[in-house]
């Protein structure tokens, strides 16, 4: 073993250290935090580095405060609220998606039958906010209120008369009756960043075992952008909203308060979506059972034996309870997300052909390792891609091969003419094929995946230029307008499954076997034919060959662009290191140093940096 193999392997089995809080590892993420009489500020600050958000305490003195608390796996948006409440703020959202904790003063009053225009002067005496009250804004209203910031104290008081508070910038807030804003409409723009229609193209596959398909775009834009119609829907009596296409811009004319909801809600939604790099590596195993019975004799004489083949490879897992043949790849550990509870020790029951597990980084690393060192397996394919979160995507390796048909008509003289023409059927596309749908989880490191992986190949006998490789001929027509065509034999191994996995765990897809089978007989003549004796005189071998194709597939979430580009720099260094080892193996290590030709492309790992601890080993061409 490679001491670059080594090294990853080992990395592989250490412990991660937690952070000093607890984990999270996006703007979603979920975090636990023990603590106990630490600053507000400490907090805060942990809080913005795990999930990138923009998070400003306002109130100098709010920050020193001490709290306490222990919070096991909450969303960190709820444990913000939860420490500025603890220390006597609030948690305000304002534009470009920045969070800002203050301490407002907070009010207890006890008012009866007291005028509404008393009530908010009164807040305002004890806020120092600059409130304008319209001249229609009238009535009374009794309440207590105990120990509340005085935002929430004007909000309760202002909506029990069915008036609204209208914010215009600046700190200036308007008490008005919602009716008078129908008056005084304003037009704004939003640029939409991320948010936009739905492509024109979509991935497809085509299998008779798949029912439904993406979603092609309408052109309609309300079904093709479904925000549009959240965004209408939250327009007052005649508010209009407009999309320039374009632009990627919507146009709105509302009130104040309407313009105020929609920002609030583009700046929710409009948010750079999450990825997922999804690496799979089809694995192609064959398996030979051979039996020879009988005398052969051969060129040197007559020699007597019974053989019969096995199966050559181990992997690092237990198979399926019907052995390799019923059950190519099982968990039967009892423990796993794809635990199938038919697996587990004892149970007698034969498993499925088709069934799927999960390997750790250290399996999946020894297994694709032995796999590629076995000269009966190879890595047929390795395609990589990159989907967003919710949207499919496919990517398809192989040819397109055409092939025509015969036709046959009744000519004018009563005979049959017989032309060929492009069958009906063709062209067939023969390759491997990955469709995939991954669904992030929001608040987790894990995700669910449909997906769908198709191979097709041509499996005919034909070996001549009528019927080449993957063809069978046939013989059309009648006596005097008879002729061969060629027409191919497909076949073709799918699954359709849907699964649960942590970033980068590997999950593996088994059971697309083929068997070929073949019998051979030679025998001396006439004396291989006399009853009994004939056992001597005859040689019979039976060959049967298992062709099985595992498919390993690992998703890796990436959250941001620069994960993006982290990827890309990783899977290069990974893919030198690979050819590099594969050249020293071939070569010799006076002609090729695979450290030098790894150093030359790309700066050495200092130490305290991350480890790739990607499970993969690059597979070598041919093998």
């Amino acid at each position: 073993m490679k001491l670059h193999h080594l090294l990853v392997a080992a990395a592989a089995a250490l412990p991660i250290a937690a952070p000093a809080f607890g984990q999270a590892q996006s703007p979603d993420a979920r975090v636990s935090l023990r603590l106990e009489g630490r600053q507000l500020q400490e907090v805060v600050d942990f809080l913005r580095d795990e999930s990138g958000a923009n998070i400003v305490i306002l109130d100098k003195e709010a920050a020193s405060d001490a709290i306490s608390l222990d919070l096991t796996d909450v969303p960190w948006r709820e444990a913000l609220e939860l420490a500025a409440e603890l220390a006597g703020c609030v948690v305000e959202e304002r534009t470009a998606g920045v969070l800002t904790l203050t301490r407002p003063p907070r009010v207890t009053f006890s008012f009866k039958d007291t005028d509404l225009t008393e009530v908010i002067d009164a807040i305002g005496k004890v806020s120092g906010a600059n409130i304008v009250v319209a001249p229609e804004v009238s009535g009374t209203l009794t309440l207590r209120l105990t120990n509340v910031p005085w935002r929430d104290a004007l909000d309760v008081a202002v909506k029990t008369l069915g008036y609204a508070v209208v914010e215009e910038g600046r700190g200036i807030m308007r008490v008005v009756d919602p009716l008078t804003l129908q008056a005084q409409l304003e037009t704004r723009s939003y640029q939409l960043r991320y948010l936009r229609p739905r492509g024109n193209y979509v991935p497809v596959i085509n299998s008779e075992f798949v029912a439904g398909s993406a979603k092609a775009p309408t052109g309609e834009i309300e079904k093709d952008f479904p925000i549009i119609e959240a965004m209408r829907n939250a327009l007052s009596t005649g508010g209009d909203l407009d999309y320039v296409v374009d632009q990627n811009v919507l146009i709105v004319r509302d009130t104040a308060q309407v313009h105020a909801e929609i920002a609030e809600m583009i700046e929710r939604l409009d948010v750079e979506p999450m990825q997922v790099f999804v690496d799979v590596k089809f694995v192609s195993t064959t398996n030979d059972d051979l039996l020879n019975l009988g005398v052969d004799y051969g060129d040197f004489g007559p020699s007597v034996g019974l053989t019969m083949g096995q199966i050559p490879i181990k992997l690092p897992f237990d198979l399926g309870d019907g052995g390799w043949e019923d059950g190519i790849i099982a968990n039967d550990s009892g423990q796993g997300p794809f635990t199938d509870p038919l697996l587990n020790a004892g149970s007698t029951t034969v498993v499925p052909e088709t069934i799927f597990g999960a390997l750790s980084f250290t399996g999946v690393t020894a297994t694709l390792r032995m796999l590629q060192r076995d000269t009966r397996t190879q890595v047929v394919q390795a395609p990589k891609i990159i989907a967003l979160d919710g949207r499919e995507a496919t990517i398809f390796v192989g040819e397109t091969i055409r092939y025509a048909e015969a036709k046959t008509e009744q000519g004018q003289a009563g005979g049959l003419n017989l032309s060929v023409v492009e069958a009906s059927g063709s062209p067939v596309e023969v390759g491997f094929q990955l469709l995939v749908v991954p669904n992030i989880i929001p608040g987790t490191n894990s995700l669910t995946m449909d997906v769908i992986p198709k191979e097709t190949s041509l499996s005919g006998q034909g070996d001549s230029s009528l019927a080449p490789a993957g063809f069978d001929v046939f013989t059309v027509g009648a006596a005097g307008a008879s002729g061969s065509i060629a027409l191919p034999r497909v076949r073709s191994s799918t699954i359709v499954t849907s699964m649960l996995l942590q970033s980068g765990q590997t999950a593996v897809i088994g059971g697309l076997s083929t068997d070929i089978e073949l019998n051979r007989v030679s025998k001396v003549p006439f004396l291989g034919d006399i009853p009994i004796l004939s056992f001597f005189f005859k040689y019979k071998e039976k060959t049967k060959e298992r062709r099985s194709l595992m498919v390993f597939i690992t998703p890796t979430i990436v959250r941001s662009a620069q994960d993006t580009q982290s990827i890309l720099k990783r899977e290069m260094e990974r893919r030198t290191a690979a050819y590099s080892d594969e050249l020293r193996e071939l070569i010799g290590d006076e002609i090729s140093n695979a450290n030098d030709v790894q150093s030359s492309l790309h700066d050495p790992v200092a130490p305290g940096q991350d480890v790739d601890l990607t499970p993969f080993v690059e597979p070598t061409p041919g093998s």
